[in-house]
C-alpha cells in the first residue's frame, strides 16, 4: 500500500476509481481503496499535533477517513474473512477518535483473522495510548490481557515498546528511568522471538526493542536485538530518536556493540 501511494500523496493513484467501478463488491478493490483513503488521510492531516494543524486540513481528514471506514465497511461486509479491511479500521481508529470500545471491538475482529499481527496491532496500542486520550497504563494493562493467549514467540510483546514510546514524545525520558517501567521491559523483550528477524513483524518489533534499550541507555540489552536485525532498520521508532532513522540506528547499534552508554 504504501508502494502504491508513494508517488501520489494526497492523491488518489490513477486508475483505482475505475477498478472499484468497473467490479463493484469486489472485496480487494474496495479494501485497497479503503487503505488508500487511510494513507490519504494521513497526509492531508500531517505530522503536527491538532492545535498546530489547520482547521480545514483536520475536517479534510475527518471527511477522508469517513470516506475509507465506508470502502472498509464494504469489503469487510463482501468478504467476512479478510482481515485487512480490519487492519485499516483499526489503523484509522484514534484518528476518528472512536473510544476505547470501539478500538478493542476493530482489534479483537483483526486478531479473529489475523491472530498475532504486530504490526496492524499497535495502532490498537497508540490508539489506547497517551497521545490520543487514553494513557499507558491503560494500554499496558490491555496489552497483558492479549499477551494471555499470545503463542510462544509471538511479536506482541513488543506492544510495550510502542506504548512507552508514545509516553516518550509525550513526557520526555525522564519515566525510563523508573525501575518498574525497565523491568516490564526486560519481561517483554525476554518473550520476543530470539531468532534473526525474518518477517515484518520480527523486524518491527526488534526495532522497538533495540530502540528502547538505547533510550533506556542499556547497551548491554540493546546489542542482542541489534544482532538479531542483521542490519536492517524500520522508520519506526528510529524517527523518535532523531531526525535521520538510519543513521540513528547505525550510531546506536555501534554503542551497543562496543557497550558504550548511549
Amino acid at each position: 500500500m504504501d508502494t502504491l501511494t508513494a508517488r501520489t500523496g494526497a492523491s488518489v493513484p490513477a486508475g483505482l476509481d475505475d477498478w472499484v467501478r468497473a467490479e463493484p463488491g469486489n472485496p480487494t478493490a474496495l479494501a485497497v481503496r479503503g487503505g488508500v483513503e487511510v494513507i490519504r488521510a494521513w497526509e492531508i492531516r500531517g505530522g503536527f499535533v491538532a492545535r498546530q494543524t489547520q482547521e480545514q486540513r483536520l475536517r479534510d481528514f475527518i471527511t477522508v477517513l469517513g470516506q475509507a471506514e465506508g470502502y472498509c465497511r464494504a469489503a469487510a461486509q463482501a468478504d467476512p474473512r479478510d482481515p485487512a479491511p480490519w487492519a485499516y479500521l483499526l489503523q484509522m481508529a484514534r484518528g476518528q477518535q472512536v473510544g476505547t470500545d470501539e478500538v478493542l471491538r476493530r482489534r479483537d475482529e483483526l486478531e479473529a483473522r489475523a491472530p498475532q499481527h504486530f504490526t496492524s496491532q499497535l495502532h490498537a496500542a497508540i490508539a489506547l495510548g497517551p497521545m490520543w486520550g487514553g494513557s499507558a497504563d491503560l494500554a499496558v494493562d490491555h496489552i497483558r490481557k492479549w499477551l494471555t493467549s499470545a503463542p510462544a514467540d509471538s511479536t506482541l510483546p513488543a506492544l510495550f515498546f510502542v506504548v512507552q514510546f508514545q509516553r516518550f514524545l509525550r513526557e520526555g525520558r525522564g519515566f525510563a528511568r523508573d525501575a518498574e517501567v525497565r523491568a516490564d521491559g526486560h519481561r517483554a523483550a525476554e518473550q520476543l522471538p530470539a531468532r534473526p528477524c525474518a518477517t515484518p513483524d520480527e523486524f518491527l518489533a526488534h526495532n522497538y526493542a533495540a530502540a528502547w534499550f538505547s533510550l533506556t541507555r542499556e547497551p548491554g540489552a540493546a546489542n542482542g536485538h541489534f544482532k538479531l536485525l542483521g542490519g536492517n532498520a524500520t522508520e519506526y521508532p528510529w524517527t523518535f530518536l532523531g531526525d535521520r532513522p538510519l543513521a540513528t540506528f547505525r550510531g546506536k547499534r555501534q554503542s551497543a556493540l562496543l557497550r558504550l552508554p548511549f
